[in-house]
């Protein structure tokens, strides 16, 4: 117990992510400010114990022999500001919602990325992309914190994003998001758009449902590959590639995280024996 900051022992770490299995962390912390955060990671040096921070959870799968580090969730580091085409973030809002509140302010250009799960800190760790929009089209800077205490602001013109890459690494915790966007005054028509992506990305609609699993190699896309090599759809097991979003998986009650991997680790395969083309994984396996 850090003043008010609760670091639980052994947490489930079947209840923080989207796919519902898995095993459990060492300790976890959920801070709600950055001053929150210092205290967690000051927490992890003296016990000289490794950090592995999460967002919402819906891109990552943890081994059923649990985590043994300490887990910090930056999912209630929430607060949203908007002014003038700059839309800042804290880490733990919602990608999704960040996309509705710009429309309601008569800001557009993320429309595409509706649908996909997860915090903005999560999204811009990856670098989310979908429909031809990646997060990085609309980034203009990140404050994160360094594994020495130390707080930095990245800003747009600094790093190179690659498709479906970041330009963040494991030791780089972000604790705040810019986005430029576009003054538009005809929004509904936006936010039709929008809404579109979402149906899309929710057919069947599923609570253990992930982000992308594979990242787009050039010239294709995952969820192509792994249609036409025949592994989207019912496949024996408890967690398949969705008939409707090929590269996302949705697991059924009682899956575990061995099922997932293994029908991850097969379509991988499989995909490159019939195609030739080497799938890179997206998602993080913990």
């Amino acid at each position: 117990m850090l003043g008010e900051l609760l670091i639980v022992e052994d947490y489930p770490m079947r209840t923080l992510n989207s796919f519902a299995a898995g095993g459990s962390a060492r300790y976890y912390a959920q801070p709600r400010n950055a001053a929150e955060l210092e205290a967690v990671l000051e927490f992890a040096y003296r016990k000289s114990i490794g950090v592995k921070v999460i967002g919402g959870g819906t891109h990552i799968l943890v081994p059923e022999e649990g985590i043994d580090a300490l887990v910090i969730s930056t999912k209630d580091m929430r607060g949203l500001t908007i002014k003038g085409d700059l839309v800042t973030a804290a880490p733990g809002e919602m990608l999704d919602g960040i996309i509705n509140i710009a429309i309601d302010h008569n800001l557009v250009g993320m429309e595409e990325l509706g649908g996909i799960p997860g915090t903005v800190a999560g999204a811009m760790t990856v670098n989310a992309s979908a429909n031809g929009k990646s997060l990085s089209d609309v980034f203009f800077y990140a404050d994160y914190l360094t594994a020495n205490g130390r707080f930095h602001r990245r800003p747009y013109y600094s790093d190179i994003f690659r498709k479906q890459g970041s330009a963040f690494v494991d030791t780089e915790i972000i604790t705040g998001v810019a986005l430029r966007l576009r003054p538009a005054k005809a929004t509904a028509e936006a936010r039709l758009k929008k809404e579109k992506f979402v149906e899309l990305f929710f057919i069947p609609p599923c609570p253990r449902y992930s982000g992308q699993i594979f990242k787009d190699p050039e010239g294709h896309t995952a969820q192509e590959l792994i249609a036409k090599s025949g592994f989207a759809g019912p496949n024996g097991s408890r967690a398949e590639f969705s008939l409707y979003q090929s590269n996302c998986i949705f697991t059924y009650p009682g899956c575990t995280s061995t099922e997932i991997r293994d029908l991850i680790l097969r379509t991988k395969q499989g995909v490159e024996e019939q195609t030739g083309i080497a799938l890179e994984l997206s998602m993080e396996m913990l």
